[in-house]
C-alpha cells in the first residue's frame, strides 16, 4: 500500500488467514483471507481478491487502530490481534501491557504509555492475546491453531 510496515504485515496476515472458508461452526461464518462476511456482508466474499482484502485491512485495520503508531515486531503483534479478536480488544491488551486504564480506545494516554514501555518486555502482548483467546467459547476447536499462528508470528 504505501506504509512500509503495513507492506511488511499484512503479507503474514494473509497468509495466516487464508482462502475462502465457510465454516459453520466459526462465529466469523464465511470468510475469505480473514474478511467476514458478517463484517462486510456486500461484499462477494468468495470472489474477494488479496489487494481488496490488503485495502480492507488497510483501511479499516491498519490506519483504524492505529497499528502504525507500534515499534517493529509490537505492529505485527498488535495488527494480528486486531484481525484475530477485533480492534477494541486488541487495544484493550495493549492497554493492558503498558499498565494504563483499560477502556478499549487507543487515545494519548496509551500511546504515551507505548512510547515510554519496555522494549524488552513487547513479547508479553502475545501472551495477554493467547489468555484473551484461551477464554473464548471456540478455543476447544481453535485453540491449538491459535496458539501456532502466535507462535509463528513471535518468531519473526
Amino acid at each position: 500500500m504505501c506504509n512500509i510496515n503495513f507492506d511488511y504485515c499484512v503479507p503474514f496476515i494473509l497468509e495466516l488467514e487464508g482462502g475462502y472458508v465457510n465454516d459453520p461452526s466459526d462465529p466469523g461464518g464465511e470468510t475469505n483471507f480473514g474478511i467476514s462476511k458478517a463484517s462486510y456482508p456486500n461484499l462477494d466474499i468468495a470472489n474477494l481478491t488479496e489487494a481488496q482484502a490488503s485495502a480492507i485491512y488497510y483501511q479499516d485495520y491498519w490506519l483504524k487502530w492505529q497499528c502504525g503508531q507500534m515499534p517493529a515486531h509490537l505492529d505485527l503483534w498488535y495488527f494480528n490481534a486486531c484481525v484475530m479478536s477485533g480492534g477494541t480488544a486488541a487495544v484493550k491488551l495493549l492497554q493492558q501491557l503498558v499498565g494504563v486504564p483499560v477502556d478499549g480506545v487507543f487515545g494519548p494516554q496509551t500511546l504515551t504509555a507505548l512510547r515510554s514501555f519496555d522494549t524488552t518486555r513487547y513479547h508479553e502482548y502475545l501472551t495477554l492475546h493467547l489468555q484473551h483467546l484461551e477464554g473464548l467459547g471456540v478455543w476447544a476447536n481453535y485453540g491449538k491453531g491459535w496458539t501456532n499462528r502466535l507462535f509463528f508470528i513471535a518468531a519473526l
